[in-house]
């Protein structure tokens, strides 16, 4: 019998334990630039009069920030929330506004900012961050030039 119990115990540790850890991808420095520069390049080409870009990580964290010249002074923060809510709701901001415009108030009692203009930053199909813009021409191009800064090749 004590033989039946150890060579049970030795085949169940042999077996490949389920990982309990996995591995994740960040963005860097380097990388958040590349972003806001996009933006920055979408932005200029399509006259926008101003704007402020904010770059988080996966954990809303803020990266790195650009205001252009013009922008009103809130746009800082509110680019800063927007991109902080993409991350960490995993999704564009817009997407979120939708639900409250379509009945979903109690979203509003969370405390984030349920504006367009956040987008999560893919490497890989994982989101590693996202971008917020805020003092465009409109709430459409600040998700435009958001939508410009996300979609740059990350290496």
């Amino acid at each position: 019998m004590k033989t039946i119990f150890f060579l049970l115990a030795g085949l169940l540790l042999a077996l490949p334990a389920k990982t309990q850890v996995i591995q994740t991808t960040t963005l860097t420095l380097e990388g958040a630039q590349k972003v806001i520069d996009a933006a920055i390049v979408y932005a200029k080409a399509n006259q926008s009069p101003g704007g402020s870009i904010a770059v988080v990580d996966a954990g809303g964290h803020l990266l790195m920030f650009e205001r252009l010249d013009g922008s009103f002074p809130a746009s800082a923060t509110v680019a800063i929330e927007k991109a902080r809510t993409a991350a960490l709701f995993r999704a564009e901001s817009k997407k979120l506004e939708d639900a409250i415009n379509g009945g979903r108030d109690a979203l509003i009692t969370v405390g984030y900012t349920f504006l367009q203009g956040g987008v999560p930053v893919l490497y890989n199909g994982q989101i590693v961050g996202a971008i917020g813009v805020s003092g465009a021409k409109s709430a459409d191009q600040d998700r435009e030039i958001a939508t410009a800064g996300a979609a740059v090749l990350l290496k």
